[in-house]
């Protein structure tokens, strides 16, 4: 699996991130293991789960994490599910991180 950051949907493959989805304004819950968690930058390095709502593979990638008390929760190896939401500059965020699965 390749290492992205949650971007726009000009990432190839990422085209079901287009601006105004309904979908996207709703949020996606997702599920994987956390690589690292870097707390002074708020993200997380996932290797998620296939999202089929926003048609991304698994694949591994850092995603920020809206509220920074919800990475002293979670560590490295661990199984957690997540909900991504659009953030106002197009990029996904993380706005609930939670360990265990």
């Amino acid at each position: 699996m390749s290492a992205a950051i949650a971007a726009p949907a000009s990432m190839p493959g990422m085209g079901a991130m287009h601006a105004g989805s309904t979908a996207a304004a709703r949020g996606f819950l997702a599920y994987g293991v956390v690589n690292s968690v870097d707390v002074a930058a708020s993200s997380v390095n996932i290797t998620h789960h296939a999202i089929k709502a926003l048609g991304w593979p698994g694949m591994t990638m850092t995603f920020q994490v809206r509220d920074r008390e919800d990475l002293a929760s979670v560590k490295a190896g661990e199984k957690v599910d997540f909900d991504l939401a659009r953030s106002s500059s197009g990029q996904y965020v993380i706005t609930r991180l939670r360990s265990g699965r």
